[in-house]
């Protein structure tokens, strides 16, 4: 869950600036421009006077529908601003756009400005074409003024926008603007209140299964933004608080990798071990140290001054459970793996990333390294390469990184692993490895053991998956794998020909491309879930 903004910047507003696009001051005269607007631009207050009192139309309006009280408040010009109002320039004038001037008097954060406009008619409940409040405008450019001088014209600080529901101290809170969120909260916006979705929200997201239930601590710690979630926290916020797919306010900041927020929340009494989302947040600080890194997925930029190696054991210190399972499969991160997560404990998820720094931290901490997913997939399965979607598209899966790898395997093996452990499909650790192209890995395993003439349950050997077949409707193949495998072979006198040890080219792994295969897999992936939390719930009575 990479971090974005409350709120897009609202497109009515953007196209007016647009068009206002040269500086006030000095601004040269569009072809259109009345003399008194082309006065106001250059911010010269000695022609707006002459053109006033020589009976220029205060409100006559540019082709756009701008009128020169528009361009004094897009300048932040108070003067001008009060002598066109004076003139009798209307405060609710509306451009082509959509936009009277108190939307630019919020933009700019000019609480003067706004106090004028408003004194003079202006709605400080305006709302734009897109669904965006004054009083949103206002908290997202963060000016406390100008929202205090909002609210007290009657402005509604629980209004929602018509995309997500957000309210302004939600648009605050994702900006950072504490000083805003502070003004919100003490004048009584509400703390709690979430988004929900909309017929609008349905309409426009991508991703339709988006969770609801943001508030604005959510929103500040998504962002790293630690300023507004102490301000949020002393005003009241929910601490422990949940979006509709159980995420905590702590996984929320860890998932973004936001350490100093996660650490900050830790130290207001966030519970290290909540587990509503189906996993904990010990399990999601080893998921976002390293993550994909390719298909347009990178991992997210970690904030703050807190390693996030530190924050693990913090975790730990605060109680997390080292061993703790996970209750689904994913972890609603955007991005495919081919590996079920259900059953998996935070040592097990790091050893798939051979993150050799958290296996110790966690093995320090007493994590058992033997405990499997519920499909019995091992820990020494997952760090050789088995689940691995793409190589060099999963975390830790890099050429470059092969060292590391070897030495996750190496410690996996010395902590008791059987190198010939085979899971629900037959898969052994070198066979993962061959699919990677591992080669230091698949000799390390073949000294200690590992079966070359092991089959999978589709029938194919180690040697057969490196000499490649489609795999997610692309050909995989690893030559220099296969080349080691059948010198290694050979000189056990194990036969390189022969069923088994090449693979079709008609055949495809995993592919799941009609919906009767991914309907199957969903299916299945069901049951085992269901299966393995009624056995977890029935060991945790014992």
């Amino acid at each position: 869950m990479s971090a974005t903004s409350c709120g897009s910047v609202v497109a009515a507003l953007l196209v007016v600036l647009a068009s206002l696009s040269v500086a006030p001051a000095g601004a040269a005269a569009a072809a259109g421009d009345t003399p008194l607007i082309a006065a106001v631009k250059q911010g010269d207050a000695v022609t707006v006077a002459s053109r006033l009192a020589a009976g220029d139309d205060v409100n006559q309006a540019a082709p756009d529908g701008s009128t020169a009280l528009h361009w004094a408040t897009h300048g932040d010009n108070v003067a001008l601003v009060a002598t066109l109002l004076a003139a009798g320039a209307e405060a609710t004038a509306i451009n082509r756009y959509g936009v009277p001037p108190i939307v630019l008097a919020a933009e700019n954060g000019n609480a003067a400005v706004l106090g004028a406009l408003l004194e003079a008619g202006a709605e400080a409940s305006y709302t734009t074409p897109d669904g965006e409040t004054v009083l949103m405008t206002a908290a997202r450019n963060g000016d406390a003024a100008s929202i205090r001088v909002l609210l007290a014209a009657g402005a509604d600080p629980d209004a929602r926008d018509s995309f997500r529901g957000q309210t302004a101290l939600m648009w605050a809170a994702a900006r950072n603007n504490a000083a805003a969120v502070h003004a919100l909260a003490e004048r009584g916006a509400d703390i709690h209140a979430k988004t929900a979705r909309t017929e609008e929200t349905t309409r426009r997201l991508f991703w339709a299964a988006e969770p609801t239930g943001f508030t604005a601590l959510m929103f500040a710690a998504r962002g790293g933004h630690l300023d507004a979630v102490r301000v949020l926290l002393d005003a009241g916020a929910e601490l422990n608080d949940t979006l509709s797919d159980g995420r905590t306010v702590l996984i929320v900041a860890v998932a973004n990798a936001n350490w100093a927020v996660a650490d900050y929340l830790l130290d207001r009494g966030a519970a290290p071990d909540q587990a509503t989302a189906g996993w904990t947040a010990l399990h999601q600080v080893v998921r976002s140290r390293r993550m994909n890194c390719c298909m347009g997925f990178p991992g997210p930029i970690p904030t703050g001054n807190v390693d996030s190696t530190d924050l693990l054991r913090k975790l730990i210190a605060r109680g997390g459970d080292v061993n703790a399972r996970m209750r689904i499969n994913g972890m609603q991160d955007g991005q495919r793996n081919r590996l079920n997560r259900l059953g998996a404990t935070p040592f097990f998820l790091a050893s798939k990333s051979n993150d050799t720094e958290a296996m110790q931290v966690l093995l320090d901490a007493g994590a058992d390294p033997l405990v499997p997913n519920a499909d019995g997939t091992t820990a020494l399965m997952v760090a050789a390469g088995v689940a691995v979607f793409n190589p060099g598209e999963d975390g830790g899966t890099e050429p470059a990184q092969e060292a590391e790898m070897l030495r996750a395997v190496t410690t996996l093996v010395e902590l008791g692993h059987d190198v010939n452990a085979v899971n629900y499909r037959g898969e052994t650790p070198l066979q993962g490895a061959a699919f990677r192209g591992a080669n230091t890995v698949v000799q390390y395993l073949v000294d200690r053991g590992a079966d070359l003439d092991a089959r999978n349950d589709l029938g194919y050997s180690a040697l057969g998956i490196a000499l490649g077949f489609i795999y997610t409707d692309t050909y995989k193949q690893q030559t220099q794998t296969a080349d080691l495998l059948r010198r290694l072979m050979t000189e056990r006198g194990i036969p390189t020909e022969g069923e088994g040890h090449s693979i079709p080219g008609s055949v495809c792994v995993d592919c799941l491309t009609r919906a009767d295969q991914y309907a199957d897999r969903m299916k299945w992936e069901a049951e085992l879930e269901a299966e393995f939390n009624a056995a977890l719930d029935a060991e945790a009575t014992r």
